[in-house]
């Protein structure tokens, strides 16, 4: 018998498609360009549009991002692509985050905002503030960390230069580490840090003297800094609100046709007026895709029915759209670790067990 709570519904972020900005795929195909390489047969290899140069507006997803730049690495034979990448190209590239740090008043203020704002940037990666000393940690997020190796790189590396470009002094951090692990010569690495560069770290952090947060910034503007601030907060709160109220529409249409076995893409493109393709753009554009909704959807309703004792196992697969019972048994296996029949009994044992404690604090009193 299962021991613990259990999770009946899969991680929301790790069912979402996590999306970029796709800054680090626009420098390393200008990178590959330059010395003489196609890039189209790369973005295609790895599920980027090839319009990614065009439309600097458009999104990537992180996963095919982090695919790009191990595939643009190896042809440029450069194993230091994401640093030399930061260490050498205009962070002017790198949109709202640049403009809202440098603006900050302070070093510390800046990279506040950066924790609220980075998604904008990437989805992929989250920033939060360290305990000891003045410490950035970053944390990946929706995708395999062991995969992201030149992009945490990067971004590593531009917060650093971004640090001493907008404070006007080479601050040299206390110590910096990466969770990912090199064999190569990393001395040039080393060089630009001027600290100890740590591989297989716990965390990907970059510390610095508790004083060095408080130090100010030559670019600091406060009406600027508190005119983007606001405006990118609104875009974000924006963005959060486009993609529920996508995701509710696409449930709502889902939820009917489930008992039938119509929930196709085609057919819920259809009853939300709109092609399968504009739907499936719309969709990519806000980090989600159908399958991923229909997944969890019909998760969080399989944990539902389950609940109810009258609902047999068969009759809940049949409501969810599974013409076998096997084939929900092996989907929620998968979305749990556990089989249904299990999930049920230690749900029954569990009431049994809140109904026993409530009738015994009853004769008590």
């Amino acid at each position: 018998m299962p021991k613990g709570p259990i999770n009946h519904a899969p991680r929301r972020d790790n069912l979402r498609l996590p999306t970029a900005a796709g800054v680090l795929t626009r420098l390393a195909a200008v990178r590959l360009m330059r010395a003489g390489f196609e890039t189209v047969p790369l973005f295609r290899s790895c599920g980027i549009p090839d319009n990614v140069l065009s439309e600097p507006g458009s999104r990537v997803p992180v996963r095919s991002q982090i695919e790009f730049l191990h595939l643009a690495a190896e042809t440029l034979g450069d194993d230091l692509l994401g640093f030399h990448l930061a260490r050498d190209s205009d962070l002017r590239e790198a949109g709202p985050i640049f403009h809202v740090l440098a603006s900050s008043g302070t070093v510390a203020e800046g990279f506040e905002h950066a924790t609220r704002l980075c998604s904008i940037l990437n989805e992929g990666i989250q920033l939060h503030r360290g305990t000891n000393a003045f410490t950035i940690e970053f944390e990946v997020v929706s995708v395999r960390r062991l995969l992201d190796r030149h992009q945490m790189e990067f971004w590593m590396t531009a917060g650093l230069r971004m640090i001493r470009q907008f404070t006007g002094r080479e601050l040299t951090p206390l110590n910096a580490g990466f969770i990912h692990l090199r064999d190569g010569d990393v001395s040039e690495m080393e060089q630009y840090f001027r600290c100890p560069v740590e591989f297989g770290a716990a965390k990907d952090h970059l510390s610095f003297d508790a004083q060095d947060g408080k130090l100010p910034l030559l670019s600091a503007d406060p009406y600027l800094n508190r005119f983007l601030v606001d405006y990118y907060d609104d875009e974000l709160s924006t963005r959060r609100s486009m993609r529920q109220s996508l995701r509710t529409r696409v449930e709502k249409a889902i939820a009917p046709r489930l008992p039938h076995g119509t929930m196709s893409i085609g057919n819920i493109a259809s009853d939300l007026g709109m092609s399968v393709r504009t739907l499936s753009r719309r969709l990519s554009d806000e980090g989600l895709t159908f399958s991923a909704i229909l997944e969890e959807l019909r998760s969080d309703l399989a944990n539902r029915y389950l609940q109810n004792d009258s609902l047999s196992i068969s009759q809940i697969a049949w409501l969810l759209g599974y013409s076998e019972v096997s084939s929900f048994a092996h989907a929620f296996q998968r979305w749990t670790g556990h089989s249904p029949t299990s999930v049920r009994k230690q749900m029954g044992e569990g009431l049994s067990a809140r109904q026993t404690t409530g009738t015994k604090v009853g004769v008590s009193q």
